[in-house]
């Protein structure tokens, strides 16, 4: 709407020209076919009942020169 109340002289056609090549793509676009929709597990999830290990914890000895920046 701004380019409307703004254009001058040449640049007032390209506006027409602009609109009838965008018809143009739509119209091709609307003409291809999709690609189909690909299957997913939404309505079928999937369970493991296998348990998860647990790892021991381990200690990490601080270094004398990082005493400084150990939290």
């Amino acid at each position: 709407m701004e380019w409307m109340n703004n254009k001058i002289g040449e640049a007032e056609k390209w506006h027409f020209v602009f609109t009838n090549r965008q018809a143009a793509f739509n119209d091709l676009l609307s003409k291809e076919p999709k690609p189909p929709k690909k299957p997913t597990n939404e309505h079928n999830s999937i369970t493991c009942d296998t348990p998860t290990p647990q790892k021991p914890k381990q200690d990490f000895k601080v270094m004398d020169e990082d005493v400084d920046y150990a939290l």
